[in-house]
This record gives C-alpha cells, structure tokens and sequence, in this order.
C-alpha cells in the first residue's frame, strides 16, 4: 500500500487537524523512520510544541504528518 502523507507545518493547518481529530503520526525531522508512539488526534499545540496522547513532542525535532484521504 502506498501511503501519501502532508506534513503539518502551520498553526492553521495543526489547529485544523487538531479541531478534525484525525489521527496524526509523528516523525523525526530528517528520518525517516517513524517514532513507536502510533500517534493519535493533536490535544494541544504550542508554538513550540505539539501534545499527542499526553506526550509533547518540540516542532523543531519533529514533524507531524495525517494521511491524504483516497492515497
């Protein structure tokens, strides 16, 4: 299955995933690999920090991405 994801970078595009309750997946900048953590819907977000199941995780190291529908 080929899986076509967006990156979140904004604070709109993570206020609108966060508002959806979709499911966003967090991975390290520059890897390519994902983290365990499956990831799950955004409960808050910072300008430095973006908070998935009671975790935050620092913009500057990671990279939150939500699967594009019909991909």
């Amino acid at each position: 299955m080929d899986s076509t994801f967006k990156v979140l970078e904004s604070d709109m595009e993570l206020l609108a995933a966060a508002l959806s309750e979709v499911e966003v997946k967090v991975a390290v900048k520059d890897g390519d690999e994902e983290l365990a953590d499956l990831g799950g819907p955004i409960r808050a977000f910072t300008p430095n920090a973006v908070r998935i199941r009671g975790l935050s995780y620092s913009r500057k190291l990671y990279e939150f991405r939500v699967r594009l529908p019909g991909r």
